[in-house]
């Protein structure tokens, strides 16, 4: 049997087309830029009031779904959204111990936990190991029932307390991380950072404005693949670069009645 002969050059072309084609669809399917190889991301819930462990990871669960959805190796860290400084130190021996090898690594952290994710990143130098940063419901520069609440009960998301002044002082967004911020738009605090952060902000989510939508943001459609595209680098809404100083709390407060 006679076989063609075909150009060396041919053949490296095509192979080369091929792994092309394939690396784009993993891209695809994670929402924009991401390495290739092992993609870990950490999901970190808000304060556990009242559950823990199972319980306290079920309104999370169609977020968790769709990430793994999209290829990514998912991770729950089980910090009780009360001590900051604490908490990053749990997220941070997550990270250790899941992502060692990993070429990816996200975060994606609900209402009190996006805080003890970005100290994290500020402190403990997560900022130069994860590669997206997502929050959704965070009261970033403070939130007023955390003033109401006993040092070991929540009382570091209070906009005096002297962790929150510590974490918000200087840049919000440093390293080499992607910073975003998805949630509904009724959220009584903005989530919004100085330095340069994506924001997508979502009408429509039930309960808008009175605060009910703090939950039901976690199963909306838009939330979850706002998330999705903000993770893999892709910002759906618009991204802002803002200066030190540009952002107090009071702009951050109850946003859908200014």
């Amino acid at each position: 049997m006679r076989f063609s002969k075909v150009p060396l050059l041919s053949v490296v072309t095509a192979f080369l087309a091929i792994a092309a084609s394939v690396f784009s669809a993993s891209n695809a399917a994670a929402g924009g830029w991401v390495e290739a190889g092992k993609r870990v991301v950490f999901i970190v819930p808000g304060q556990q009031l009242y559950s823990s462990g199972e319980a306290h990871q079920a309104p999370y669960r169609a977020l968790d779904e769709a990430l793994q959805d999209a290829g990514y190796e998912t991770h729950f860290v089980d910090a009780p959204g009360k001590t900051i400084a604490e908490d990053a130190e749990l997220i941070a021996e997550s990270i250790r111990t899941y992502a060692a090898d990993a070429t990816y690594v996200g975060v994606v952290a609900h209402s009190a936990g996006g805080l003890s994710a970005r100290y994290y990143a500020k402190f403990f130098g997560g900022s130069d190991i994860v590669d997206s940063y997502v929050a959704i419901g965070a009261p970033q520069y403070g939130s007023p029932g955390g003033c109401v609440q006993g040092p070991a009960d929540g009382y570091d998301t209070c906009m005096f307390s002297e962790v929150l002044t510590k974490l918000n002082a200087g840049e919000d967004t440093p390293g080499a991380a992607y910073y975003s911020v998805v949630q509904s738009s009724g959220e009584w605090a903005d989530g919004r950072l100085d330095g340069g952060q994506c924001r997508v902000y979502v009408d429509g989510v039930p309960g808008s404005g009175t605060g009910a939508d703090h939950l039901t943001e976690l199963e909306h459609p838009e939330v979850i693949s706002g998330a999705i595209s903000a993770m893999g680098r892709d910002c759906v809404g618009t991204f802002v670069d803002e200066n030190d100083g540009d952002i107090t709390w009071p702009d951050t407060l109850f946003p859908s009645f200014r």
